[in-house]
């Protein structure tokens, strides 16, 4: 229970280490980890340790991958790390705009870029249509 505590709280080094991990992956994918602030880091911490406690680490790094792509876009992306890049980063976002499950972890990734106001123009011009369009049908 104490160790538990200390977690919540910071203090205890596997919560630490987790969010020490995301900003490492964060400043390695050309995004500044200031832009993600406490409130954001604690939510993908909660949904790692909910969802994927047995693969922790990778789950930080992918959803510093899919931060990464909404704060840059699509261009950034492939400037940086060529088209395959991101394709793959792409294709991730992409099925979130056509998926319906408004539940799934890079939903609610490109949710918290959103509502936090870190994502790139052309995500947030990409995003508007799509509700437009489904909000017309």
């Amino acid at each position: 229970m104490a160790l538990g505590f200390f977690d919540f709280f910071g203090f205890g080094s596997k919560r630490r280490s987790a969010l020490q991990l995301l900003d490492r992956t964060l400043i390695a994918l050309e995004v500044n980890p200031a832009y993600i602030d406490d409130g954001m880091r604690f939510a993908i911490y909660k949904w790692a340790e909910a969802i994927a406690p047995d693969v922790f680490d990778q789950f930080m790094r992918e959803a510093a991958a899919m931060i990464s792509f909404c704060a840059l876009g699509p261009a950034e992306t492939e400037a940086l790390w060529g088209p395959a890049v991101r394709v793959e980063r792409e294709a991730r976002f992409n099925a979130v705009l056509s998926g319906g499950n408004d539940d799934s972890i890079d939903a609610r990734l490109v949710k918290l870029t959103l509502a936090k106001d870190i994502a790139a123009p052309d995500i947030r011009t990409r995003v508007s249509l799509e509700e437009t369009e489904t909000d017309a049908s």
